[in-house]
């Protein structure tokens, strides 16, 4: 008989300090025990818990203290809404960790007799630390704000953005994949160069057509977000699990919260970058800090500083100048000071494509007292994309206080070397991410890829493939201890189907996939030779896009470039659940390059862009449901339908073996489920301490000459009776069902087919 240890350790009150874990007293009459289950075949998708038990506690004086009159509301004493940390001992040596939660107490004349407390495994608290939080509430995300200015958006489009937050560098942490959010773009390298959706770089209108920096959206890495739950929640994923995995690598969230371009205040710094000197040219210096260190021109700041005091006072003006392309967009030009961000200047409503200006300062006397700074710079805020040229000039003066006169000025202008600079919002990631739950957005991954996660000694959340965990186990082989005189054999196929697929595209390929096909793109239903018909359904809280890899409209030829169009089967710009997709990187001699415009997309579908200057970009992040490109030949690694559809790049659905979340994340559960030699086997043993201490759930259970997996085992902690419910280990690959979008139909090895063809 081992002795059952628990120890609870005592809430925080009034205090900061950690409390030491108290020995708590238990019923002497009750036998604990313990059910633990990591997954089990009729509950396929059941996450975040190994184990969980409810038990009664005496209400002695020890119990008393930590529980602290919760029975009596009046009081502020114990808190039953919190988890306490918990651990339970077997003969002093550990056995597990994990939570307390008061569930009730039983009163008896007034007082308190006994409590009902419920023991979870740890994961249990990060669920209830999560709760109902959104994606938007992960604050660290917002590392990776930034002013989507064409150039940014550009570059994140041809490289990537990297970021560093606390010295680690964050690769390719902001892309713009060539995801558009309101048309469709085509590629012809001949003809419909009057097309504004043209992205070739054919020569003819090339400045009024391509891509444009308000077509597209950012997205940010999942692994970024898995990141932003361990700081928002000071939990840990472990190292070295799924999280780090090569099939997370170049996984990313398409920030698309509303449908249409991205809304808000559009605006535009103008720094240092952007202009030249073109008049007084003689004088530029003296705004670079050579001449005279009182003012500077340094990372987009006008710097004025009173430097003299013999004798001279500092005067100087700061006039911006601004020339919109169009006359029906209204704008303002704000001066700001950057040393208390404060506008010290504004002109508002401005409309039309005459020039406007603002100015700040004066050349007078007393304009700066004695070590006064301003920093200053000048921006355009617009509500529409506002594309337009600007001019910059700088007046400064000094004013000889013991003559009582204006001793001298110098002047220097500035105008922009591009004449389409565009307004566009600063992109605050929490305030772009989509609606979704963060607890919902971690079930949709962990249903996607079947993972699983327990806590392990260091606390640390260990998430890995529900194959990897089995395969980590070790062998268990506990004949002797087992009563074999009497076991139970049952079914192990609760369902007659298991159906895997994404929410409702919401995308007009995808819609149109479904009218054709009568099945959702990625979708597959596995189906069992069996009379019941109960069908368990995985929904995953994500979208799921159809990508296009373009034709030249001419030629017919296909190009190296392929697009995703968000848009309704009406060509409106369309919203739907939040989009996962493998972004893959195309660069070089490999790609057809595409035109890049700055400039703004007119509201007439296809219509040509206002003139801008255009960029020819060989480099370009492309979308994609596959981790990679692969071959003719060779399926890509990694590849996010659930079924065998056909490749949208390589046009092959690779004879059914490419690599799906079904057939590299499922196979081996379901359809050993699914084998009609396939057993649920209940026994029960008496399991002496050196098993129960060391016994886990992916361990092999050996019974006779038979090998078997558990499903489920309950344990009376005191005595080591425990109550299996174990998988044998099938003798065959033969099964009893099909998979429904497996294009390669009927093989050797199975007694049904997938039955989607990729059609479409």
């Amino acid at each position: 008989m081992q002795k059952v240890i628990l120890y609870i350790q005592p809430q925080l009150r009034n205090t900061t300090t950690t409390q030491d874990f108290v020995r708590v007293d238990l019923m002497e009459e009750e036998l604990i025990s313990l059910t633990q289950v990591i997954q089990d075949v009729s509950d396929i998708d059941k996450l975040f818990t190994d184990y969980s038990r409810t038990f009664n506690l005496p209400a002695s004086k020890t119990n008393n203290k930590i529980f602290k009159h919760w029975y009596n509301p009046d009081i502020d004493g114990f808190d039953a809404n919190v988890f306490c940390e918990s651990r339970i001992e077997l003969n002093h040596l550990h056995f597990r960790f994990g939570k307390i939660q008061l569930n009730e107490v039983v009163m008896k004349f007034g007082e308190p007799s006994m409590y009902k407390v419920t023991f979870f495994g740890n994961t249990v608290s990060f669920k209830d630390k999560i709760n109902e939080d959104q994606l938007s509430d992960l604050v660290w995300l917002n590392n990776f704000n930034h002013d989507a200015d064409a150039d940014y958006i550009k570059s994140a489009l041809e490289y990537g953005k990297d970021v560093t937050v606390d010295s680690v560098v964050y690769s390719d942490a902001v892309i713009y994949p060539l995801i558009a959010h309101s048309q469709s773009y085509i590629y012809d390298d001949t003809g419909n160069t009057n097309n504004g959706l043209n992205i070739s770089t054919q020569s003819t209108h090339h400045q009024q057509r391509g891509v444009v920096p308000e077509d597209l959206k950012p997205a940010i890495p999942i692994k970024n977000i898995i990141k932003a739950i361990e700081e928002q929640y000071n939990i840990t994923f472990k190292t070295g699990e799924f999280f780090d995995s090569a099939a997370m690598n170049n996984l990313y969230l398409w920030l698309h919260r509303a449908k249409g371009r991205i809304t808000g205040d559009l605006l535009t710094e103008l720094t240092n970058t952007t202009f030249n000197c073109t008049s007084g040219t003689s004088n530029c210096n003296h705004y670079n800090g050579v001449l005279y260190p009182s003012v500077q021109f340094s990372n987009g700041d006008y710097i004025f500083t009173q430097a003299y005091t013999n004798g001279y006072e500092e005067g100087f003006k700061f006039t911006a100048t601004i020339t919109p392309t169009s006359s029906t967009i209204p704008y303002s030009i704000e001066i700001v000071d950057s040393l208390t961000d404060t506008v010290v200047a504004t002109a508002s409503n401005l409309l039309g494509t005459q020039s406007h200006s603002i100015g700040y300062g004066k050349l007078q006397t007393n304009t700066l007292s004695l070590n006064e700074s301003r920093r200053l710079f000048a921006r355009v805020r617009s509500v529409d994309p506002l594309t337009f040229s600007a001019a910059l000039s700088i007046e400064h003066s000094y004013f000889d206080l013991a003559l009582g006169r204006y001793d001298y000025g110098l002047t220097a202008n500035y105008t922009s070397s591009s004449s389409s600079i565009v307004t566009s919002a600063t992109i605050i990631i929490t305030e772009q991410i989509p609606e979704l739950s963060i607890k919902d957005f971690l079930n949709g991954l962990f249903r996607a890829f079947n993972l699983t996660a327990y806590v392990d000694f260091n606390d640390e959340i260990v998430v890995k493939t529900l194959d990897n965990y089995y395969s980590g186990g070790d062998s268990f082989d506990i004949t002797e201890y087992v009563k074999t005189d009497e076991h139970i054999v049952s079914e192990a196929l609760p369902f007659s189907n298991v159906d895997l697929e994404y929410s409702e595209a919401k995308s007009i390929l995808a819609q149109t996939f479904r009218s054709m096909n009568n099945r959702r793109y990625g979708e597959l239903n596995y189906i069992g030779d069996a009379s019941k018909k109960n069908e368990y359904k995985i929904t995953l809280p994500f979208e799921h896009m159809l990508y296009e890899r373009l034709q030249d409209k001419t030629s017919g030829t296909l190009t190296l470039l392929q697009t995703g169009s968000f848009l309704d089967d009406d060509l409106n710009p369309s919203i739907g659940q939040p989009l996962l997709f493998y972004g893959v990187a195309r660069s070089g001699i490999y790609a057809s390059p595409i035109n890049f415009l700055y400039s703004t997309r007119p509201e007439t579908y296809g219509a040509l862009c206002p003139v801008g200057t255009k960029h020819i970009l060989n480099n370009y992040w492309m979308p994609h449901n596959a981790n990679e490109i692969g071959t003719s030949t060779t399926a890509p690694t990694y590849n996010l339908n659930f079924g065998s559809e056909i490749d949208s790049y390589q046009l092959t659905n690779y004879g059914g073996n490419n690599n799906s979340l079904f057939q590299t994340y499922y196979t081996n559960y379901i359809t050993r489920v699914f084998n009609k030699r396939t057993r649920i086997f209940k026994y029960n043993a008496i399991l002496p301490l050196k098993v129960l201490l060391n016994l886990t759930l992916d361990d092999l259970i050996v019974v006779g000459t038979r090998a078997y997996t558990i499903n489920k085992m309950s344990t009376k902690l005191q005595s080591g009776e425990t109550n299996f419910e174990l998988l044998n280990e099938p003798t065959t690959t033969a099964t009893s069902g099909s998979s429904s979008s497996d294009s390669s139909g009927d093989s050797d090895s199975t007694e049904g087919s997938s039955s989607s063809d990729s059609g479409g």
